[in-house]
């Protein structure tokens, strides 16, 4: 049996198996970086970062003033559309209704975020 020819697919399996091993210890192997990195390296390295500038304290407010903006848009856009009889159709009331669930919304929103930093 052993001076029988190995067929394709044994030999194959065989030479996969030892590709797979070999790519596995090279995988696992820790090179040796000392030779090539100089001892000094990290401190020259953190000597070449630039110093940090200071952080801001004060957080930005845009968000805030961006909902007082809309809430005093809807407050005059409320009235302007109830004056003009706006609400004819259901569309009209669809949509006054939906200007009257933001206002509420923003003004809720606005109140409870109040009341957490005071």
């Amino acid at each position: 049996m052993s001076n029988e020819p190995m067929n394709k697919d044994a030999r194959d399996e065989i030479l996969k198996r030892a590709l797979e091993e070999r790519i596995l210890r090279e995988l696992e192997r820790i090179p040796d970086l000392s030779s090539s990195i100089p001892a000094d390296f990290a401190a020259r390295m953190a000597a070449r970062v630039p110093a940090r500038r200071d952080v801001s304290v004060t957080p930005a407010r845009y968000g805030r003033s961006v909902m007082w903006v809309s809430l005093a848009a809807l407050v005059i856009v409320l009235p302007v559309l109830a004056w003009i009889g706006f609400g004819r159709s259901a569309l009209d009331v669809a949509i006054e209704w939906c200007l009257c669930t933001q206002f509420l919304g923003i003004a809720v929103w606005m109140a409870i975020y109040r009341r957490r930093e005071g």
